[in-house]
């Protein structure tokens, strides 16, 4: 049990906040200058140091009278450690799902063989025939329970994994868990020239990558289209399935939820626009799906995935595989699917509407919808909604007991966040060989 501070100074490496004066100061006198609700967290984190401080403690503190969203105690948290150039998160140190602690300077170790060590991110990509003769690639990262990601619109394993939109979610996965992911057919390093798969075609694929690498019993992602995937497959394959991971996806495809004619016609002059423009150098084209997916993003990340769509496939076969995917529909999957479900969808997704998680959360029985705010179709790495989203997925595991089993959960905590920042690439976006077997 921690006492309130009663001393006026609270000694943190390179700073030093003083609680009478109410200023936080570097060891050489600057003054370091705080929003207003930033300060306040780190007063209330200062008056109990090294004391675990709840999130509903820290958030009736800053907004005692204002409703808002745990988003903007991340924002906050992430401001503080930027403020103290706390990178590993050994200052301000985050106690899973339940608060925050602040650790002073005889509580810091220089280093600690309990926190998070340096992660280098390194993947094994490997082949298997699907039915029909089709190569599919995928790759397996990190250790640990495997987790595995449904194939979705646009990936190329040697690509994506350091690209600055699909790349720190990959790392930070893949930091904590066997994380399983591969390209579909036509795209990436599967087969190409090939026709996209069907529905039922990319359940049978999933299951011929999981067979391939020797699992047994996995929690299921799927984004976007990839949530199709993932329904159908959860509802076939109960017993191998322990969670699924829905993150701004879709049961029914554009054409199946949008019966209208007007619907139809915008869809096909979209797809028109895209065919005539995608193998052009100028990616005007592809930045039509860029904007849709992630009108938030900085210019970096959507230069980042302009590239990663050109070098993923080819003009015909992204054209053709928007239109199958247009037409998935796996609704009648959804009762069948019996595995705990974390269903997570922003309201302002201009991709997938928000309409189609909660329908989705609604119809699986023991669904949790969890809304974030975020103007991207998935939370992109710099904003709020990307580590709230991670630790949203981070606690769902553990509490299937899809983790290590000798991390304990403070320690993991740490290492969640850590994965967060650790996972956020600074690879340059280009393609290099990779040695499949």
């Amino acid at each position: 049990m921690h006492a309130e501070n009663n001393t006026n100074c609270v000694e943190l490496p390179g700073f030093v906040f003083d609680l009478e004066h109410e200023e936080l100061r570097a060891t050489c006198g600057a003054r370091v200058a705080l929003r207003a609700q930033v300060f306040s967290v780190l007063r209330c984190l200062a008056r109990r140091p090294g004391a675990l401080v709840t999130k509903d403690e820290l958030m009736h503190a800053v907004w005692p009278r204002v409703v808002v969203t745990e988003d903007s105690l991340v924002q906050c948290i992430g401001e503080l450690r930027r403020a103290l150039h706390d990178d590993t998160h050994r200052i301000v140190v985050t106690e899973a799902r339940r608060g925050y602690r602040l650790v002073p300077s005889q509580g810091v170790q220089a280093s600690s063989a309990e926190g998070p060590q340096p992660f280098v991110f390194h993947q094994d990509i490997r082949f298997v025939t699907v039915v029909g003769g089709a190569r599919i690639a995928y790759a397996t990262s990190g250790r640990g329970m495997p987790v595995v990601r449904a194939a979705h619109w646009m990936t190329h394993l040697d690509w994506d994994w350091r690209s600055a939109t699909l790349g720190p979610r990959i790392q930070a996965l893949s930091r904590l868990h066997q994380l399983v992911r591969y390209d579909g057919r036509g795209y990436g390093l599967s087969d190409t020239e090939i026709p996209p798969a069907t529905l039922d075609q990319s359940v049978d694929d999933l299951d011929a990558v999981v067979e391939s690498a020797g699992l047994d019993r996995f929690a299921l992602l799927g984004t976007a289209g990839g949530a199709a995937v993932a329904i159908r497959y959860a509802a076939r394959h109960p017993q191998r399935v322990t969670g699924l991971l829905l993150l701004g996806g879709y049961a029914r495809g554009l054409l199946r939820r949008s019966q209208g004619s007007a619907a139809a016609e915008n869809f096909n002059a979209m797809l028109r626009l895209l065919e005539d423009g995608w193998a052009q150098d100028n990616p005007a084209f592809r930045q039509l799906m860029t904007s849709l997916h992630w009108p938030g993003a900085t210019l970096q990340q959507m230069q980042s995935f302009n590239e990663l769509q050109r070098v993923s496939c080819g003009p015909k076969t992204a054209v053709d595989m928007l239109r199958r995917n247009a037409e998935f529909d796996a609704s009648e999957d959804l009762s069948a699917v019996s595995c705990p479900t974390l269903v997570m969808h922003s309201p302002r997704d201009a991709r997938v509407p928000f309409e189609e998680g909660r329908r989705i959360a609604a119809a699986i029985s023991g669904a949790r919808l969890e809304p974030f705010d975020s103007p991207n179709h998935t939370p992109l790495s710099g904003e709020p909604a990307f580590e709230h989203v991670q630790q949203l997925i981070e606690d769902f595991l553990l509490d299937l007991g899809v983790d290590q089993p000798s991390i304990d959960r403070h320690a993991r905590g740490r290492l969640v966040l850590h994965a967060v920042d650790g996972g956020r690439t600074g690879a340059p976006d280009s393609p290099r060989a990779s040695k499949a077997s």
